[in-house]
């Protein structure tokens, strides 16, 4: 296992990691000392990463929904206000201690710097940039509780993400001090995002605290001495810290996520784990073979390195489908989880070679050697379980593809919607204003924005052509209420004065809504709807608006519109998003195996199993059951339209990882014996300590994110868990060696031109029939791998 490459004219990668292994060993404290120069200058670089993250970028960009939320921006009192104070009092909110109680709080809120617009139903509408008092407006019943105990503020804020939350801050700490006889509840989508972002913060650190001591002790169990086990923490170090500066630096051009910040550390740490174990391992087994300390690091590298440079690419190629998705979200995520991959892989690459060089054969070797007879007893059972795998090899895919089938069918009931402040713990003060807005005003938060962009009631003609179009629209199934620059109307009909759209605005002050909703872009509509945003009933409606004459073309926005636009523009995108995924990694899979059958086992495995955990997210987190093994969660009966792209890129590239580790093995069996079957077991033994004791670390970071108040931060980590769960319990012990049992001889199959073309590989632990076996090669039952 000591000797050259061969062929190293047609082997340019594993020559190269070769020579990279040769420098690292040669210069190992000038690697360590850039290693640790690189986390202390990225981790300065990175500081106050949090406070730029973003808690949106849940909405596809550059949809018709989209368009209408940006153009409303403009406005001060335009589309949803982002918050609102839900305003209590023991008597009526028409008392007047109420009355001048609730106008000096409207005051004192449109003078907070970053609020546009305040409404409330003592005041109407008041702008900050126009402190000229105008008389006072008359009672807006839409802000009032039927039981007259209750009324709104809502107010309007600055577009910028960081001049919304200082906004928002402050307006929440004057809703804090005493307002007599009030009492103040804050809801809205900026206070949403503002408790998200507190939460996600605390989940982080919650989650590093739980996970770290427990990953400790797993890392020392698995490589056996304390010097080795931190390896992983070393190159986790450097990729988590420096994908962190990488997000910092990105968050100057783009938005980033909050979410991109925890799939750092978590891939980070499960990759590193991966990558030094896979390292460690080989140089171990290369120890135990008799080969010298400085050649079993650069065999090591030569070999495994091969195994982690092909994982990392089809990793960072699962990743890559997020960045096609026109949603920030996704896009930070891709971003993220492929620095960190590609991070992972070299740091570990440069950092497990030169601290296994400096520590040398005594301190990196003795304690597996120590253990060789317990590892190798515990090596031998998972070749036992192959060969009884093998011995029923079809009994054993049809109960396995029954099972993953029997998970994958709650799949079928998803519904898909977006999430809203149920994500948070039921606890919260902010769920709890929520659910009483919601009780107290059940048409807020149900409003349908028509935009009529470059179009304006500027003559007589056009005031009729939008109150025709008005009464129209107000009369269809579902409308609660309707109001535009030309008054308010209920059942098709105008309720009130209706206003004069080619006057002044301040000349008449009940057609204030003409300068609300009338911009220099164009006109809008605001329309309260029965159905909750994102129910079938409310879709329904949606698309009877958009086929109704209109004075000017028209687009829709609000919660049910975003939700829609968003989810036709990800799934047009998917296609493409997939093509890329599958032709990337079976071209890399292809270039690693040599093999045309062995890719597309691994790629039909992999999507039968993700469906399964998609199934059991479904079942669980959409549908409420075994909610007791989760953690406390909102059952809202829908399922973020986001989160099941998120876990699937994510869980197929950990899939994928440990797919490429059994097939390496399982091939350098097969080129020492030609015997399929006896080459399955051999690999499955050799391979199955590793990616159990790599998910058992996953598994543990991963649940620890489990832990967290968010629901959406719940189902990623969860699901991808079970996925992590399925692979190494059920697809890579059984399914993959009853299918390769099953293939035979088409396993190995390559056509004679992509045979002559392809690279050769180098070293045993390579594939393809051109591999030399080597004088030093030893079955893997004589060399266990991990203690």
């Amino acid at each position: 296992m000591c000797e050259p490459p061969l062929h190293p004219d047609r082997s340019h990668i594993p020559g190269s990691l070769a020579a990279l292994a040769r420098w690292a060993v040669r210069r190992n404290r000038l690697v360590l000392a850039a290693a640790a120069l690189f986390v202390v200058l990225t981790g300065l670089l990175s500081a106050g990463v949090s406070a730029n993250l973003s808690s949106g970028g849940w909405l596809a960009e550059n949809t018709p929904a989209a368009q209408v939320r940006n153009r409303l921006a403009q406005s001060p009192h335009g589309g949803m206000p982002p918050l609102l104070l839900l305003v209590r009092t023991t008597g009526s909110v028409d008392d007047p201690a109420a009355r001048t109680a609730g106008t000096r709080l409207a005051e004192e809120l449109r003078q907070v710097p970053g609020v546009t617009g305040v409404d409330s139903y003592w005041t109407g509408p008041l702008i900050p940039t126009n402190p000229a008092r105008t008389p006072p407006s008359p009672p807006d019943p839409m802000l009032r509780a039927a039981d007259g105990h209750a009324a709104l503020v809502a107010l309007w804020l600055d577009a910028t993400e960081h001049v919304r939350h200082d906004a928002t801050e402050r307006v929440l700490v004057h809703a804090a001090r005493p307002h007599r006889p009030l009492e103040i509840q804050a809801a809205g989508e900026a206070v949403v995002t503002r408790e998200f972002q507190l939460h996600s913060e605390q989940d982080l650190l919650r989650t590093e605290l739980l996970a770290m001591p427990v990953t400790l002790v797993l890392l020392l169990l698995i490589f056996g001495s304390m010097a080795t086990a931190a390896l992983p923490l070393a190159v986790g170090a450097v990729a988590i810290t420096g994908t962190t500066a990488i997000l910092r630096v990105l968050t100057t051009a783009a938005p980033v996520s909050t979410f991109a910040l925890s799939l750092t550390t978590a891939v980070g740490l499960a990759l590193a784990v991966d990558y030094s174990l896979f390292l460690v391992a080989r140089y171990r087994e290369e120890i135990a073979g008799g080969c010298p300390h400085p050649e079993a690091v650069i065999t090591a590298v030569r070999t495994a390195g091969r195994t982690v440079a092909a994982s990392a690419g089809v990793v960072a190629v699962s990743l890559l489908g997020l960045l096609l998705f026109p949603v920030p979200l996704m896009r930070s995520l891709g971003m993220a989880g492929i620095s960190v991959v590609l991070l992972a892989a070299a740091a570990s690459l440069l950092i497990v070679p030169a601290a296994l060089a400096c520590l040398g054969e005594r301190r990196a070797g003795r304690d597996f050697l120590a253990r060789r007879r317990q590892t190798a007893r515990s090596a031998a059972r998972w070749h036992s379980l192959a060969s009884a795998v093998m011995r029923r090899p079809l009994a054993v895919l049809m109960l396995t593809g029954a099972l993953l089938v029997l998970l994958a069918l709650p799949f079928r009931d998803v519904n898909l919607g977006l999430s809203d402040e149920r994500v948070l713990p039921a606890g919260s003060p902010v769920v709890t204003a929520a659910e009483d807005l919601r009780a107290g005003f059940p048409q807020v938060g149900t409003e349908v924005d028509v935009f009529l962009p470059g179009w304006r009631p500027a003559s007589p003609g056009d005031a009729d052509r939008l109150d025709t179009y008005a009464r129209r629209l107000s009369e269809l199934p579902g409308v609660q209420g309707l109001r535009t620059a030309t008054g308010t109307y209920l059942d098709g009909k105008s309720v009130g004065d209706r206003c004069d759209t080619t006057a002044e605005p301040a000349v008449h002050r009940p057609c204030a809504g003409v300068r609300r909703f009338t911009l220099p872009t164009g006109t809008w509509l605001a329309l309260n709807s029965a159905p909750r945003p994102y129910s079938a009933a409310a879709a329904h409606l949606l698309d009877t608006i958009r086929t109704q004459p209109a004075p000017a073309p028209a687009l829709t926005g609000g919660a049910t519109a975003e939700l829609l636009d968003t989810r036709d523009v990800t799934f047009q995108r998917l296609p493409p998003a997939l093509a890329v995924v599958v032709v990337a990694t079976l071209a890399l899979l292809l270039v690693f195996t040599r093999s045309l059958f062995l890719p597309f086992k691994a790629l039909v495995i992999n999507f039968l199993s993700l469906t399964a955990t998609f199934g059991a997210m479904v079942y669980v987190f959409q549908q409420g059951h075994l909610r007791h093994l989760v953690g406390a969660f909102t059952v809202t009966g829908t399922t973020d339209l986001a989160l099941p792209f998120i876990a699937f890129f994510l869980a197929f590239g950990l899939s994928m990882d440990y797919e490429i580790l059994l097939l390496a093995r399982v091939s350098e069996a097969y080129n020492r014996s030609r015997d399929t079957a006896r080459a399955t077991a051999e690999g499955l033994q050799a391979a199955a300590p590793l990616f159990t004791a790599s998910a058992a670390v996953v598994l543990v970071v991963l649940l620890s994110l489990a832990a967290t108040d968010v629901t959406d931060m719940k189902v990623i980590a969860v699901t991808v868990a079970l996925s992590v769960l399925l692979d190494a319990v059920v697809i890579r012990p059984l399914m993959v060696p009853a299918v390769i049992k099953l293939a035979g001889a088409a396993n190995w199959w390559l056509p004679s031109p992509l045979r002559r073309r392809l690279p050769l590989p180098s070293a045993p632990e390579s594939l393809g029939h051109d591999t030399v076996e080597t004088t030093a090669s030893k079955p893997a039952t004589d060399a266990p791998l991990v203690t």
